[in-house]
């Protein structure tokens, strides 16, 4: 059974986004997931000397290089993720520089790359998934799946989607 990574933010932290991703989460393996709440961990932002104090960061960077499946679920908030996903994906780039967890970053490659998101769109906006898939082709993570509920009105979750999502997580 693979190990998934889920990393969410939200503004709202009950919200639709929130829903879907436990939806996803109910149907995995406890034993073989882990969750973190980006927006209840500190870590600094990413900056050209490498010098942070030890945060958070490194916990989010072990789980890293644990996961098979990386899953990152943010709602679309003016064409893109969180600022607190924004601000972890710019850190991650730390792994590709920082020699005592390059090989960290280096383990990145061939991960499975997965997206849950939520909007008032119908469609998914085609900037935030275009910037998934840069940030996944940078490292060299394979983009899997990328499951966009819109809700407007009202979330309603498509169970056979969601139960679809979470069978390529296993």
């Amino acid at each position: 059974m693979a190990n998934t990574l889920i990393l969410f933010s939200s503004a709202n932290q009950a919200g639709n986004t929130y829903q879907l991703t436990q939806a996803v989460r109910s149907q995995l393996d406890e034993n073989h997931t882990r969750y973190f709440n980006l927006d209840a961990h500190n870590y600094a932002d990413y900056n050209y000397q490498n010098f942070y104090s030890r945060d958070d960061f490194y916990d989010i960077a072990d789980a890293l290089a644990w996961a098979d499946n990386i899953v990152f679920s943010s709602p679309v908030y003016w064409h893109s993720v969180t600022s607190n996903m924004k601000r972890l994906i710019d850190r991650i780039t730390e792994l590709t520089e920082n020699p005592e967890i390059k090989h960290i970053g280096k383990g990145l490659k061939n991960k499975k790359g997965f997206v849950l998101t939520t909007s008032a769109s119908k469609d998914i906006c085609p900037v935030f998934a275009g910037f998934f898939e840069k940030v996944f082709h940078y490292f060299e993570i394979e983009m899997s799946a990328l499951l966009h509920i819109h809700c407007k009105e009202k979330l309603t979750l498509p169970d056979e989607e969601v139960a679809s999502f979470a069978k390529q997580l296993k």
